[in-house]
């Protein structure tokens, strides 16, 4: 990553954060089309909620800043505050295990409840790990939803 990104990564989220109680800790990490913005801010639980709405929220102000100010370079920002992705996705490996366990016991397709596109997009990876078993998002807008069903042999 070239130093004139970083440094304009780090001072974007230092910005943020200006007006705010908040001395954030920032890591980059580049990985090939990705920079990863990870992001401790001793008050981490402002982000961190049950949905994951508020850090998508950032993540998606602080692509469009990003891509403003480096149009050519095709990179994909990844916001993580408060290790928010791992327990997000801690939460979705249960629920697919979850649905799984119901499924088999079934028979019937699980129907999971309403998810952002974020959510839906761990549940498909997830799913996808499992032999025997497919997903498919269906449903339009904040209704859209995740329906793991058996893989037909």
């Amino acid at each position: 990553m070239k130093q004139e990104v970083e440094d304009f990564l780090q001072q974007m989220v230092k910005s943020f954060f200006a007006e705010w109680p908040i001395r954030p800790e920032v890591d980059l990490i580049e990985d090939d089309s990705n920079i990863s913005i990870t992001v401790r801010t001793g008050r981490d639980f402002m982000f961190i909620q049950p949905n994951p709405q508020p850090v998508l929220a950032v993540q998606h102000l602080w692509r469009v800043i990003f891509k403003n100010k480096f149009p050519d370079l095709s990179y994909r920002l990844i916001v993580d505050i408060g290790n928010f992705r791992d327990t997000q996705q801690k939460n979705i490996d249960k629920l697919v295990a979850e649905a799984i366990w119901q499924l088999k016991a079934s028979g019937n397709a699980v129907h999971m409840a309403p998810m952002s596109s974020f959510e839906r997009r761990l549940v498909h990876s997830k799913v996808a790990e499992e032999t025997g078993f497919t997903s498919e998002s269906e449903g339009m807008g904040l209704n859209r939803h995740v329906i793991i069903r058996l893989s037909e042999k």
